[in-house]
């Protein structure tokens, strides 16, 4: 069961990537053939150590895109598992010990409900006793008394029973509460790398808008045919995606981090 909800996580992670991924790249940045050709041109019409320069970080920017988009899928996919494993264990927690206590229950109760006839009775006998007392009746108190004092042991025993079974209830209920707090305060470690995660992505996004104006300034670098501020420029682009690709590896790395934080507490309840 759990196996066919990660899978529907991931596909779900998937689509998401497509249409509205936290980590993907801006929109913006496409690499279309008339760009690649606008290029060309300004790169031909420079020197040959300017055109080679300009090639190379050109490409290198590509290539750092390619990246970008790849940490996308690679973040997306773990941090879609993380959730899911997640959405398990809070339902597992919330089973633990589930059949044991439920058994226990029915043991106390049926504890209660074969006793409480015998408990009825002897309530009734020494109602009896104490009436009997009142009329100063002493052969009828001694007989009733002589038959309490024979009900008295076996009433102590049940009621003895009944208190283990309890007991054993209220410890077993206890040790599931401590179970559960325990794998919760393991889980509790995943808040501060969320925090992280969150202050991450806040960078990419001024970074990406950043990017974005530096792209269109590119695009008309190009298509003005000036090489020196299209290297420029460029310099600017690779800087900027370096410093959202280091954000996105960043990122990765506390999923990783909540990855093993989960497997701790999975570990507790097995």
């Amino acid at each position: 069961m759990f196996r066919k909800q990660l899978i529907l996580c991931f596909i779900m992670s998937m689509l998401m990537t497509l249409t509205l991924s936290p980590y993907a790249s801006a929109a913006a940045i496409e690499f279309t053939d008339s760009l690649q050709a606008q290029f060309n041109a300004t790169a031909d019409k420079a020197g040959s150590t300017t055109r080679t320069k300009l090639i190379k970080q050109y490409n290198d920017f590509k290539s750092e895109q390619k990246q970008a988009m790849d940490w996308d899928d690679r973040i997306s996919a773990l941090h879609y598992s993380n959730e899911a494993k997640i959405s398990e264990m809070r339902k597992r927690i919330s089973e633990i010990d589930k059949d044991k206590i439920r058994r226990l229950e029915e043991q106390l109760q049926t504890a209660k409900t074969k006793s409480q006839p015998l408990f009825d009775s002897y309530t009734r006998l020494n109602k009896q006793i104490t009436a009997a007392k009142k009329l100063k009746d002493k052969t009828l108190s001694k007989m009733l008394q002589s038959q309490a004092d024979a009900m008295k042991i076996i009433v102590t025993l049940a009621r003895q029973d009944i208190r283990n079974k309890q007991a054993a209830l209220t410890a077993a209920k206890k040790d599931k509460s401590a179970k559960a707090a325990n794998i919760r305060s393991i889980l509790s470690d995943i808040d501060p790398y969320k925090s992280k995660i969150k202050s991450d992505k806040s960078a990419i996004s001024t970074l990406k808008k950043l990017l974005s104006t530096e792209w269109k300034n590119f695009k008309a670098a190009i298509k003005a045919n000036d090489s020196a501020r299209t290297s420029d420029i460029l310099k600017r682009l690779l800087t900027l995606s370096s410093q959202i690709l280091t954000k996105k590896k960043s990122i990765f790395n506390h999923e990783h981090k909540i990855e093993t934080i989960i497997a701790r507490a999975q570990a507790q309840l097995r």
